[in-house]
């Protein structure tokens, strides 16, 4: 069955402004079958998630800062910590059964490893759409190639850090049954594609306002 499941949400235990029921009834209004809530440090929102889904399907996750880049967990049920080796993080996610996956891969303002770096890393799959990025046409086409060059599944999210954007982008999965170890299955095999397209332009520039802010020396130095 094909089911339309956004793979990167936030909720407002970590950055987002929207709370867990206003997600929620987002995912519903726009028509989504499921959601993966993958909260920075955190799987609260998750958890909460789940409790309060109705006939949404819930994938557990984490967006998880390494030493090396950003990581999101889908399927995991404990938090991992930050800052470690990528590749003992990619090790813990995979402890726990869950899937590692690369968002934004080609963003420069997030120190993506090296291409030959990926290579030797278990990484289950890429992000090609993030429904925030800058440039979208531009970076679809970087990750797409990426992702071919690697013979890497794809993922799609909205990266969604508002009510609002929550299913701008999403994950077509092409899954045996509704449910989460097949759809995580299914992304693993690489039956997947993408949906929706990129958020409105002012969600993006309110991203932006937040990331100088917190950090104006990185972001200076990052163009």
């Amino acid at each position: 069955m094909m089911l339309k499941i956004d793979a990167h949400v936030h909720t407002w235990y970590s950055d987002s402004s929207a709370s867990v029921d206003e997600v929620l009834a987002m995912a519903q209004t726009k028509g989504l079958d499921g959601l993966a809530i993958t909260d920075h440090q955190t799987l609260a929102g998750a958890y909460e998630a789940l409790r309060k889904k109705g006939r949404l399907i819930v994938i557990i996750g984490e967006e998880i800062k390494t030493a090396q880049g950003e990581v999101l967990a889908l399927g995991i049920r404990k938090a991992i910590p930050k800052d470690l080796p990528m590749i003992e993080t990619l090790q813990r996610i995979h402890a726990q059964q869950g899937l590692a996956i690369l968002p934004h891969p080609t963003l420069p303002l997030f120190g993506r490893s090296r291409e030959g770096t990926l290579k030797n890393h278990p990484i289950d799959g890429l992000e090609v759409i993030s429904a925030i990025t800058p440039l979208p046409r531009h970076f679809l086409r970087k990750n797409l190639e990426l992702a071919r060059r690697l013979r890497m599944p794809i993922t799609a999210g909205s990266d969604s850090h508002f009510a609002e954007t929550v299913g701008d982008a999403y994950t077509i999965v092409y899954a045996r049954d509704r449910n989460v170890t097949d759809i995580l299955d299914a992304i693993r095999l690489g039956y997947t594609s993408i949906g929706g397209g990129p958020s409105k332009s002012a969600f993006k520039l309110r991203i932006i306002g937040r990331l100088l802010i917190r950090h104006p020396f990185s972001l200076r130095m990052s163009h």
